[in-house]
């Protein structure tokens, strides 16, 4: 039976199928060319591409390069927080025992602040450094996870921003400029079999747009078909408007869509390609 399931499965052959849209383009910030591995092992076995996509693919999901090894400068992110260059988890450290310039009494006012204490008050970690930026995660009491970001001015270095959430699987990025789409199987539709090559989704906008249907704003899907796996992604263009105009949240339609496949299903798993076989939680303790 075909399971919905967010993660990056071993691979041995790859093929990828894309319709319209903007290559992802990756930030390489990073010279390392391995990822240590945590609990679970984040390599991947190597792949070979049997097809080449147009120019203007769609192209979210990375394949792993010969050693199976996603590379260290590609930049990835959790479900709704900051993103990073996967190679970062080489090297997170206590803030306290690599402090860069004063990081640590940055966040200070914003810890002992009314919102800021509600935030864990120690334990931060250095996710990722620059010299004008410093990402940094700690968990909660609740063992949710929690960032802070601080950057630098004239005056040294200054807080500039904090979220928190639940658990991290690492995940690929929308290419910029465009718009988040989630997909699932459509309930409504027969569930899809190992003979069959139309796979039946809903398609969501994850962005606020006043409620507008994705319509011809849809961008993909890039489909990845492993042994083992089918991979599916897709992104939006943005609504049309001014530059900068407010859309409400009021909660965004879901959209019918068949993905059509170009060889039958048979026992592979029908995954979200976004997500990624990494936890960052593993690289915290």
């Amino acid at each position: 039976m075909n399971r919905v399931r967010p993660i990056l499965l071993l691979v041995v052959s790859l093929q990828v199928l894309a319709a319209c849209g903007t290559p992802t383009d990756a930030i390489a910030d990073g010279s390392s060319t391995t990822i240590p591995a945590p609990a679970t092992s984040t390599s991947l076995a190597p792949t070979t591409s049997t097809s080449t996509p147009p120019a203007d693919a769609l192209e979210v999901i990375v394949a792993p390069d010969e050693t199976g090894t996603l590379p260290p400068e590609l930049q990835v992110g959790c479900p709704s927080g900051p993103s990073f260059p996967l190679g970062a988890l080489e090297g997170i450290r206590p803030l306290e025992d690599a402090d860069p310039g004063g990081v640590a009494e940055a966040i200070q006012p914003f810890l002992a602040g009314e919102e800021g204490r509600f935030w864990p008050q120690d334990g931060w970690l250095i996710l990722h450094e620059t010299q004008e930026h410093v990402l940094l995660v700690a968990r909660d009491e609740n063992g949710s996870l929690a960032h802070m970001s601080v950057s630098r001015s004239q005056d040294g270095w200054m807080w500039d921003g904090a979220s928190s959430g639940g658990p991290c699987p690492l995940q690929f990025l929308v290419p910029e400029g465009f718009n988040t789409v989630e997909w699932r199987l459509d309930p409504t539709a027969p569930a899809p079999g190992p003979a069959d090559r139309a796979i039946p989704v809903l398609l969501t906008e994850r962005e606020c747009v006043s409620g507008q249907e994705i319509g011809d704003r849809l961008v993909g899907p890039q489909i990845v078909m492993t042994d083992s796996s089918i991979r599916i992604a897709f992104a939006a263009n943005p609504p049309e408007g001014d530059q900068g105009e407010f859309f409400t949240c009021q909660g965004n339609p879901e959209t019918p869509f068949v993905v059509e496949l170009p060889q039958p299903i048979g026992d592979r798993e029908i995954i979200e390609g976004y997500g990624i076989e990494i936890q960052l939680e593993d690289y915290l303790d």
